[in-house]
């Protein structure tokens, strides 16, 4: 077949110009991959794991040096959006390397931001945040190189141990303060490792108060099964002077709104401190089962449980809780073995708002959490009734608390503060004539 001199030269250079693009499109996604990374790690972001899927990058990342998650959030955004090049952002937001969220800026989102047709609250309003799109993206990150891994990198974290009780109301029978420090560090995907002791400082009551005692020893593995599922198993020392195991499983779903829990241990007493420590047997069996719901409106968590507690008894318990940015307020009541017991609780965040991570970093917990309980009275303590225990310090639950509503309202919040304060400074500035 005869083929025409200049229909060859054309195809040869169009044959050229495929195969110079084609070899140039992965050193140019490969390059915008290593921008990202590079904008994450001068966040001192850990865990971060970055790839190209189409025209979208994916990242994930871990925000342990930053008290806050809507705060680690906005200041990844912001750094992603001062990028030269446009692109889908797929933002996974990690725990101890286990997916929790996953954000999801368009590129025409970010164009209209850099070209002023947006704002930063606008961008907050419209962008996706979700726990849907986890399982793409983490798929799309199988077989990339981890960086600034957490794991093995140790915190020695303060933590202030307030006590009150008194079970009647004219009355405050117990109070103490104590320092505990514990070394945290994470030890592989989803797992970590608390060992805590107790110094008292002063209390007005003798006996364990006036002791040096364990506080947290606890080996934690966390789990994610698809968006819907997360659990955890926990052995050790807990609260409540408990030991044993426990474990929780339950299910949320894909607006994180609307939640249903299961947990439940076997312990046994631990005295592991004095002249003569030990423990008893693991006997005593617990359970409850929590349904909750998150109201965007009131920025509200609403909980309703009900189960065993650790001496057989039996109750109820509802608890509302109204988040303020990082400040959390609550009430709760209960009901149980015929009894009410009903109180209060709180968090407030700690001086920090970052802090540098080193191999070993001294620290405060990035929020001091509190609950008051007002017992119904000296047959409540009698009868041992309502006992419970945690398994972590209430600290690192608030810090877990991935919300899509509550971190999108709050970053909004925050650019509207940000945005007020600018326009405070242009109508402050001088005119030149």
């Amino acid at each position: 077949m005869y083929l025409n001199p200049l229909t060859a030269v054309r195809r040869s250079i169009y044959l050229l110009l495929a195969l110079l693009l084609m070899n140039l499109l992965p050193t140019t996604l490969t390059a915008q991959e290593g921008e990202v990374a590079e904008a994450l790690k001068r966040l001192q972001m850990e865990n971060i794991r970055v790839a190209a899927k189409g025209d979208t990058i994916v990242a994930a990342f871990e925000t342990s040096v930053y008290r806050g998650n809507y705060h680690a959030l906005g200041l990844a955004i912001g750094a992603l959006l001062q990028l030269p090049d446009s692109h889908t952002f797929q933002l996974v937001l990690l725990n101890n390397d286990l997916p929790q969220l996953c954000v999801t800026l368009p590129a025409s989102l970010a164009d209209e931001y850099k070209a002023g047709e947006r704002s930063l609250v606008e961008v907050y309003r419209m962008m996706r945040i979700s726990s849907s799109d986890m399982g793409a993206a983490m798929h799309a990150l199988r077989g990339t190189k981890r960086e600034c891994s957490a794991f093995g990198k140790i915190d020695l974290v303060v933590y202030p141990g307030v006590t009150l009780i008194n079970n009647v109301t004219y009355k405050l029978y117990r109070a103490g303060f104590d320092l505990q420090p514990a070394i945290e560090t994470q030890l592989w995907k989803g797992a970590s490792l608390r060992l805590q002791v107790c110094f008292p400082i002063v209390n007005n009551e003798g006996g364990s108060w006036d002791e040096i005692r364990p506080g947290y020893l606890t080996l934690r593995q966390h789990f994610i099964i698809d968006q819907h599922w997360k659990g955890f198993i926990t052995g050790g020392n807990f609260s409540s002077s408990r030991i044993g195991v426990a474990g929780g499983i339950g299910y949320y779903s894909t607006d994180r709104r609307w939640k249903v829990e299961a947990e439940g241990g076997l312990t046994g007493m631990s005295h592991l401190y004095g002249k003569d420590p030990g423990m008893s047997p693991w006997k005593r069996l617990d359970g409850r089962i929590r349904a909750g719901y998150y109201i965007p409106r009131l920025n509200t968590q609403i909980d309703v449980d009900g189960g065993r507690f650790v001496y057989g008894d039996y109750g109820v318990r509802g608890t509302l809780t109204r988040y303020f940015g990082e400040y959390i307020v609550g009430v709760y009541a209960m009901h149980t073995g015929g009894n009410k017991n009903y109180g209060f609780h709180f968090s407030i965040p700690l001086p920090g708002k970052k802090r540098s991570r080193h191999p070993v970093r001294l620290m405060l917990p990035g929020q001091f959490s509190y609950q008051y309980s007002m017992q119904s009275g000296p047959d409540y303590v009698r009868r041992a009734l309502g006992v419970n225990y945690s398994t972590e310090p209430k600290t690192a639950t608030n810090a877990r608390f991935w919300q899509p509503d509550y971190i999108r309202h709050y970053l909004m919040e925050s650019a509207r503060r940000m945005e007020q304060k600018e326009k405070k400074k242009e109508k402050g500035s001088p005119t030149l004539l």
